[in-house]
């Protein structure tokens, strides 16, 4: 079957990386992600197993579509009846560049936004599942039994199944975020592309709800992230329906590896924070995970914090400015810099969403990688420390 992993720009190559340490060879790897050729039992892998990714989709069709009309034709090509009964809710997302209409000022059938787009094919699958049985699906947007995706390019659609329902990064762990969570599969990009195995010690100074060092210790341990949470197709019904199985006999199979290898886990990671509250949160988040044996924070300056030891990697998120005033988010960041060119023989990868960031932090940096955090371009900035300031 055709499966596409959607990745948030700029983690494309990161999560090829991953589906190859996976055993699951991409075939290409397009802007918006991975596209792999997967049996049922390689999608229940990649469900359980995939930390980068935001969603595993299975492809359904492909069409022309030059507006409303043709979408809608386009959607009743598939046999809705394969995938979902009256009685299931459903749920419809589009994303993707709209078509334009052929005809200049053309209004009529044109696709203007993408809940429109999405209304449109919610009706054509309810229309045909209401003339073959005389009933058609409620309509769940949070937690639907079947989560179908339009995906537009232009002058065609694909249309696309999501079999986990709702995006890989709810992982299960995670109740309070604090005031600016970082996304799991955007934590998980950063541990993967810093390089960081577990063979040395990590802290994050900047901890905030502990999804950096959460992530850390998953990636380090190798425990799939999704082992805990639910995903729609065990509701499956039809075609697909043994997906559901595949699932639950491969989260048992890795809770029981997790048990085990945190049992035996001898990794150094630390987490400081000033914000006691938040701090509270990471260990509420952090004992869901399972890793409160494993995971150390506690409250600290990131300004202040003593020097760590060679070979450490520092890996975090600092503030951008929005929870700060913009003399005080700089004031931080220069004192960040005179305190860890001190750090001799440690790296730290930061990512930098503040456009004054290199100037205020004062350090030289080896490589960069261009990401964003939800709609915000941000930089993950690789650091060798114990040099000079530029100034």
């Amino acid at each position: 079957m055709r499966v596409l992993i959607t990745a948030s720009a700029g983690t494309q190559r990161l999560l090829a990386g991953e589906c190859g340490d996976l055993g699951l060879r991409p075939k290409r790897v397009p802007a918006h992600g991975v596209e792999l050729d997967l049996d049922w039992g390689q999608i229940a892998h990649a469900l359980v197993h995939i930390s980068i990714g935001q969603r595993v989709l299975i492809r359904l069709c492909h069409f022309p579509c030059d507006g409303a009309d043709s979408l809608y034709e386009g959607a009743l090509s598939v046999d809705w009846s394969k995938w979902i009964d009256a009685d299931q809710t459903l749920a419809v997302a589009a994303t993707g560049r709209l078509p334009k209409p052929r005809q200049p000022g053309a209004q009529r059938g044109q696709l203007t936004h993408h809940v429109f787009a999405s209304q449109r094919v919610k009706d054509a699958i309810c229309d045909q599942l209401r003339e073959r049985s005389g009933r058609r699906p409620s309509v769940q947007l949070d937690y639907p039994d079947v989560r179908v995706v339009a995906r537009f390019h232009g002058d065609a659609c694909s249309l696309w199944l999501d079999p986990a329902g709702t995006a890989l990064h709810r992982r299960g762990y995670r109740g309070d975020t604090g005031a600016a969570p970082l996304r799991e599969t955007l934590a998980a990009a950063i541990i993967y592309a810093s390089e960081w195995h577990g063979e040395r010690p990590l802290v994050d100074p900047f901890c905030g709800s502990g999804t950096v060092l959460i992530e850390a210790a998953q990636l380090a341990l190798g425990l799939a992230p999704g082992r805990n949470r639910g995903f729609a197709a065990s509701g499956w019904r039809h075609e697909g329906a043994e997906l559901g199985p595949l699932i639950e006999a491969a989260q048992e199979r890795e809770r029981a590896h997790a048990k085990e290898s945190i049992a035996k886990a001898n990794i150094d990671i630390r987490g400081y924070d000033i914000n006691v509250d938040v701090l509270r949160a990471a260990r509420v988040n952090i004992a869901r995970a399972g890793l409160a044996n494993v995971i150390r924070v506690e409250q600290g300056d990131a300004t202040r914090m003593p020097p760590p030891a060679p070979g450490t990697a520092i890996i975090c998120n600092p503030p951008y400015g929005e929870r700060l005033g913009g003399d005080e988010v700089i004031g931080l960041y220069e004192a960040m810099g005179r305190h860890w060119a001190e750090f001799t023989g440690c790296e730290a990868h930061l990512l930098d969403g503040h456009e004054a960031f290199i100037d205020a932090f004062g350090l030289e940096w080896a490589d960069s990688l261009q990401l964003t955090n939800g709609s915000l371009p941000v930089v993950l900035r690789h650091y060798r420390l114990g040099g000079r300031r530029k100034w």
